[in-house]
């Protein structure tokens, strides 16, 4: 297991939340960002990094077209 960390961005650019989580692979630790931008409210885009390594973002009209 990978050690994943969701910043949860709003508009404006301010990161009100994260979460740090285990994840198997990528492909996983997207599937957990697609959560994380539906659940939070005002969360347009969640950043997922591992380790000081930003991997890649999952955007709200992403998941939306989904």
């Amino acid at each position: 297991m990978q050690v994943f960390t969701f910043f949860c961005v709003e508009p404006d650019g301010s990161v009100p939340r994260f979460d740090v989580t285990p994840c198997p692979d990528d492909h996983a630790a997207r599937r957990r960002a697609e959560e994380l931008v539906g659940v939070h409210r005002g969360c347009d885009t969640v950043e997922v990094w591992r380790g000081a390594t930003r991997l890649f973002e999952v955007t709200s009209a992403q998941r939306a077209a989904a």
